[in-house]
């Protein structure tokens, strides 16, 4: 691993262009490198989809926006963005979502140091290698990332992802809820069923009973998000719930759902984007994850704070193979009740409640 003397007033380039959850574990990268190196200007290369969760973050001076289906997608598209990112004259780039693109994009940008992993074919366009493999699972998916720093000089440490929200943001949350006639004393559970298709399930038929014992047993109001997407999955977990829930499924963009989740008691969700955008809001989560060991907890898990997390009882896997797993589906053997005591346990805390 080459290291890199910094002055401290460089012009570095955090990237990570992926999905959700991945972005809000890149986060702590951001907070480390800026309190190392105060006076550095500090960018963040994301997709379009994901951009807001940068808004109001104290740590990032600028948001670059990688729009792959329009201006920077292609070939055509790829050099047009590396002429934009040179024009910025970056001194330092960390990529943090490895890939042929954006390793061939850094060296075209022609920035001086790049740092990235030292095991893809393509590392070579790096001139600074971190030695890691993601895929053994060793640390969580935030210390993978902060070792990325190691270059710099930055020792990681362990910080908590944060999305920041505007105190009229937060009332948002607040004014939307009451609407449904929530009021400030209500306790509030958002139940997420969907995961974007990057996990196995919990069904929905079993969110729509643990729904009904999170309302009867602890007089909880149960809302619904997800994408627009979801809505069938959504509505069949409504549909398997003696009592009505507030759905909120495509109604919320991401900052919306933020203010949501920040006003909640707790979430109960899959694995998903969303359930890292609870945790880095102080919102408690009740985590439902798949045996899929690479897609398991160690890696992927809600990092610090209440958190609680549920595997179905079957042995870890490398894959989900639906024609001859024994154990498919796996998520159906996850008991009800078990959710419902771990979700208990922290409405528990929350509340005081006995």
């Amino acid at each position: 691993m080459k290291k890199i003397n910094l002055r401290g007033n460089e012009r570095i380039l955090v990237v990570r262009t992926d999905r959700i959850g991945d972005v809000i574990l890149s986060l702590p990268t951001l907070e480390l490198i800026k309190k190392n190196y105060p006076n550095c200007h500090l960018a963040m290369l994301v997709s379009p989809y994901t951009q807001s969760l940068l808004e109001n973050n104290p740590y990032v001076d600028e948001v670059i926006v990688d729009d792959k289906k329009s201006r920077f997608g292609g070939i055509s598209g790829l050099y047009r963005l590396a002429k934009f990112l040179r024009k910025k004259g970056f001194d330092v780039s960390i990529l943090l979502h490895p890939s042929w693109r954006l390793a061939c994009l850094l060296y075209l940008a022609e920035i001086r140091y790049r740092v990235g992993t030292a095991y893809r074919l393509y590392s070579f366009f790096f001139n600074s290698r971190v030695f890691q493999h993601r895929k053994t699972i060793e640390k969580h998916e935030i210390e993978y990332n902060l070792d990325m720093l190691l270059p710099l000089g930055i020792s990681a440490e362990k910080t908590l992802p944060k999305v920041y929200l505007l105190p009229d943001e937060e009332e948002k949350g607040r004014a939307l809820l009451k609407e449904f006639g929530i009021g400030l004393d209500d306790l509030v559970v958002v139940i997420h069923p969907g995961s974007g298709d990057s996990s196995l399930n919990f069904p929905a038929r079993k969110f729509g009973g643990l729904a009904d014992m999170l309302v009867e047993k602890e007089r909880a109001i149960v809302v619904l998000t997800g994408k627009r997407e979801e809505s069938d999955l959504a509505n069949t977990v409504a549909k398997n719930m003696k009592t009505n829930p507030i759905n909120l499924v495509g109604k919320l963009e991401l900052r919306g759902l933020a203010s949501v989740l920040r006003r909640a008691d707790l979430m109960i969700s899959n694995s998903t984007g969303p359930m890292h955008l609870a945790t880095s809001l102080g919102t408690p989560v009740v985590a439902i994850f798949c045996p899929i060991k690479v897609a398991g907890p160690g890696r992927w898990g809600p990092y610090g704070g209440n958190h609680q997390v549920i595997l179905p009882p079957v042995p870890l896997c490398r894959k989900c193979d639906t024609e001859r797993c024994r154990y498919y589906n796996c998520m159906d053997r996850i008991d009800t009740q078990e959710v419902y005591l771990k979700a208990k346990s922290i409405l528990s805390s929350r509340k005081g409640f006995e």
